[in-house]
């Protein structure tokens, strides 16, 4: 572990090695998850949006169109949560947000409106940042909850203290609130229950009567007239104060019981009697200040929520899965708003004969799934039908060479269809495997291979028979298999290395001369040179297998995809999956150069080429699909246009 922790660092030293800087052009399909909106106080065509990968996107037109901050905050897996505006600086824009594989936290701020970020030192508290809140009445005051409880600021962010010491039942903060007039008067709400402090932490009181025990405060909103009314959404529903929070009471009123669990509440800036509430099944509104609530939206996981304060009619929601949705009549109807904001988990994208694109978004329920593009990737469809479940996890897409069919291998087994002709029929035989890799073992395409978790299997896709092929020395799961149209020799990509079989796979023998005993991921062939993608790097054979070579210039991580760039002889890109590495070689593989790639902090999970358009499309971690224009090609074009 020490060893690969010291390598993970060598590599992010070798920035100076890089070679050049493509083009990374997102093309969608747009969507995702929106984890925060801020919309600026005195110019609400300008929202920012916080992701769960540490980006950020900014719109100058209420969400009409967006673009990525880069070079942003870049840090990836950060899930930023909050984003909060200087009252009386709407320039000064913080940012707070909690790692997904750790428990550390960060805050950053931008005076510039984004073009520009600052990391703010919390000093000895490195946690997960869950809030943020500026007072007010005093903007150098700053509160952040961690895991520890709250740290607070008076000097504008450059030393902070911890205000909630000895109180074991004030650790875990998900949200925080100033009085509007009051400066040292702070409510904090916690994984369990409502605290309040009238002197910056000296002293706290339980403000929780009231409220189901066990509650976790998402969201403490102060009524802005009237600072004794007090809301506050939980996950066990929504409360009010008329007290300043010595009592409260659960609103119930036209919330059904599956919307208990409300992440966010937000005033409409024009009459705060009327608040919209975001939940895990939709957004309620209600018009009397929380007497009754009326649905707007149904099935659909509401995240953050901003209101035009100039107009009130202009409604964004920030959703997972569906991305920005917006509304201009007060949120009768609501329309997607996404375009050129995509956080999507792409694992897979194929390109078919007649040059469409196939794109799997995982982890977005319905939303996701199975997405065909006509046009080079401008527009995208969606096309789930008969995938149920499955649909949100597609793991590799096999367009038929002869026919209009695509084999889609998910976590559910095989699925076949005709993209918006014929739905999709799962494959029956195969319901049980979860799909890692997909060839065709013949030339009429009438059986395939299936590398999966829980073995390597042959389907006869006419019967459909199913069998299970048996390698004596090895029984684990296979990640890539590869069947050679010249020679009818197939290879399998495992945990051991790489096997060959050349009797249609009756016998198999494992090459692995010169190749780490180590986990092969990917395997592709471009002319008569093969390529095994795996976790020590890059590694090519002249004589199908019996020796490997190392790709030299690429480094010693986890290679998961390669592919050939079929308009440029002798141009093959490969893409790691640990760091976000591209790399590109100019001679088939034999050298390779790192291209530099700092305006995504995406890994690639996925490389295609279109021979239809020329175009190299990849598949991201969670920024959609991308097309790469290298160097190289960007030089052309700069050339041609100048003349």
């Amino acid at each position: 572990m020490k060893k690969r922790f010291l390598t993970l660092l060598s590599l992010l030293s070798l920035s100076s090695l890089l070679y050049g800087e493509p083009d990374l052009i997102p093309v969608g399909p747009f969507g995702g998850d929106v984890r925060s909106l801020a919309v600026h106080p005195a110019n609400p065509s300008v929202v920012f949006l916080g992701t769960a990968d540490g980006q950020i996107f900014l719109s100058e037109d209420f969400g009409g169109e967006w673009k990525k901050l880069i070079p942003g905050i870049n840090r990836r897996e950060l899930v930023i949560d909050s984003l909060e505006f200087h009252p009386d600086d709407p320039s000064t824009l913080y940012a707070g947000g909690w790692e997904l594989k750790s428990n550390q936290g960060y805050l950053y701020r931008t005076r510039d409106l984004g073009q520009t970020w600052e990391s703010i030192s919390l000093g000895p508290f490195h946690s997960s940042v869950r809030a943020v809140a500026i007072s007010p009445v005093d903007p150098d005051l700053i509160a952040v909850g961690i895991n520890e409880g709250v740290i607070i600021s008076q000097d504008g962010g450059q030393s902070w203290d911890r205000i909630t010491r000895g109180y074991r039942s004030l650790y875990n903060v998900h949200s925080l609130a100033f009085h509007p007039h009051e400066r040292d008067t702070l409510f904090v709400g916690t994984f369990r229950l409502a605290w309040k402090t009238r002197n910056l932490g000296k002293s706290w009181e339980p403000i929780h009567e009231g409220m189901f025990w066990d509650s976790d405060l998402f969201t403490i909103l102060i009524h802005p007239k009237t600072p004794d009314i007090v809301f506050a959404s939980a996950c066990s529903g929504i409360y009010k104060s008329e007290n300043a929070g010595t009592k409260w009471s659960r609103l119930r009123e036209g919330l059904p019981d599956e919307a208990k669990r409300v992440r966010t509440l937000r005033f409409d800036p024009a009459d705060p009697n009327i608040l919209y509430a975001g939940t895990t099944v939709g957004l309620f509104r209600t018009w009397n200040s929380g007497a009754s609530w009326e649905s707007l939206l149904a099935d659909i996981v509401i995240n953050a929520i901003v209101v035009d304060p100039l107009d009130s009619s202009r409604i964004l929601i920030g959703t997972d899965d569906a991305g920005v949705l917006i509304s201009t009549d007060r949120g009768r109807t609501f329309e997607p708003s996404n375009h050129g904001f995509v956080q999507r988990q792409v694992p897979t994208v194929a390109v078919a004969g007649n040059g469409e694109i196939y794109a799997g978004i995982t982890l977005d329920r319905h939303h996701g799934g199975f997405f065909v593009s006509r046009d080079s990737g401008k527009t995208w469809t969606k096309y789930n039908q008969g995938l149920g479940t499955a649909v949100a996890g597609i793991r590799t897409i096999l367009p038929s060479e002869h026919t209009e069919k695509v084999f889609l291998g998910t976590s559910q087994g095989v699925f076949w269809g005709v993209p918006e002709r014929q739905d999709w029929k799962k494959i029956e035989a195969t319901g049980k495997l979860v799909i890692l890799d997909l060839a065709f073992a013949d030339a009429d395409e009438t059986s395939m291979y299936l590398a999966t978790k829980q073995g390597l299997y042959h389907l006869d896709t006419e019967g459909p028979k199913l069998r299970q092929v048996e390698i004596p020395v090895y029984d684990r799961e296979f990640y890539s298999v590869l069947r050679d149209s010249e020679t009818d020799m197939v290879f399998v990509g495992t945990d051991m290395g790489v096997f060959r079989s050349d009797d249609e796979d009756k016998t198999w023998t494992i090459k692995v001369k010169n190749l780490p005993y180590t986990s092969v991921k990917e395997l592709q062939k471009f002319g008569d040179r093969l390529f095994a993608g795996t976790r020590d790097g890059l590694f090519y054979s002249d004589d199908l297998g019996e020796k490997w070579h190392k790709a030299e210039g690429v480094f010693p991580i986890e290679i998961g995809t390669i592919q050939a760039n079929l308009r440029t002889p002798g141009q093959i890109y490969a893409a790691d999956v640990l760091v976000g590495y591209l790399f590109i070689s100019h001679d088939w593989g034999t050298t390779w150069e790192a291209l530099n790639v700092r305006n995504t902090v995406s890994r690639i999970s996925s490389l295609v080429f279109s021979s239809h358009s020329g175009n190299l499309l990849a598949g991201t971690v969670s920024e959609g699909v991308f097309q790469i224009l290298p160097p190289s090609t960007q030089a052309s074009l700069q050339s041609l246009d100048s003349e």
